[in-house]
Parts: C-alpha cells; sequence; structure tokens
C-alpha cells in the first residue's frame, strides 16, 4: 500500500501567498540551496504550511513575489530547500 496521497483537483486547496507574507517567512530561514546545498533540508512549501496552518497533503500555493536570498540573490520559490533559521 502506497502511503503516497494524490488529491482529486476537488480536494486540492491553492493558497496564494502575498509578497507580505513571503517577507515573514523569508525571516524563518537561515539560506536557501543556492547557498548551503549540503545545510539545505526542508522545502520552503514546508514552512509555508506551518506559518498558514495549512495541510501539506492537500496544499499548494502561488507565491506572488518570490523570496530573495539575501546572501547570493537567489530567488526562493515553493519548492525550494532552505535551511532554517
Amino acid at each position: 500500500m502506497s502511503e503516497f496521497f494524490d488529491p482529486t483537483p476537488e480536494e486540492q486547496i491553492v493558497v496564494l501567498i502575498n509578497a507580505a507574507l513571503v517577507h515573514k517567512v523569508m525571516k524563518l530561514i537561515e539560506f536557501p540551496g543556492h547557498c548551503n546545498a549540503e545545510g539545505a533540508e526542508i522545502p520552503f512549501d514546508t514552512i509555508l504550511d506551518r506559518v498558514t496552518a495549512s495541510d501539506p497533503s492537500v496544499t499548494d500555493y502561488v507565491i506572488e513575489a518570490p523570496g530573495v536570498c539575501l546572501q547570493c540573490g537567489a530567488e526562493i520559490n515553493e519548492k525550494m530547500l532552505v535551511g532554517p533559521a
């Protein structure tokens, strides 16, 4: 039995993340995978799940504007691995 859950479109929840929330969540990470590939272990959307209290099995995110790493300038999207602060 597979533990993978593939929700139907009716079950899927899409959450729009505005720029203000991206800025808030950026304070919860120390670095993206671009800066430290070995230390980046958590997808950015996992942190979004925690902040929005969303169910990760049925929630996808659309980010209004990606976060930008202050160290390397890389854009941080919802699937990028990051290191938590």
